[in-house]
């Protein structure tokens, strides 16, 4: 039987993330806060702004490579393989039971054209 583990609150509202190329990323900014700017003003504290560790938590690269492996779609399995490890070393990696070696890091760079050190 299936067993909800975690509850999400969210207080009747949804996170949304977008990614753009950095290109395009002032003419999405200013299509979403001209959206956002159509809804009830109290509802959001426009002028707030958040640091990333306000919104994601402490820089972990564990975090780091399940946001990325998650963003594309692909299992554990399926990274350990790209990596030529196991599944479980992949756990270990992503929960930071297990430090992030530089040559992993450096084949996490070609996978995901990401700078390695943002790894170590």
């Amino acid at each position: 039987m299936l067993e909800l583990t975690k509850v999400r609150s969210t207080d009747g509202f949804v996170d949304l993330s977008v990614r753009v190329p950095e290109a395009d990323s002032e003419y999405v900014e200013r299509a979403l806060r001209d959206v956002l700017g159509r809804l009830p003003a109290e509802e959001f504290e426009d002028d707030k702004s958040y640091t990333v560790e306000e919104v994601f938590g402490p820089k972990v690269p564990g975090r780091l490579l399940r946001a990325l492996r998650s963003r594309e779609g692909i299992t554990q399995e399926e990274l350990a393989a790209r990596l030529g490890t196991t599944k479980s070393v992949v756990s270990n990696l992503e929960t930071g039971l297990r430090r992030i070696s530089r040559k992993t890091a450096l084949k996490l760079e070609e996978l995901y054209g990401t700078p390695y050190k943002v790894f170590l």
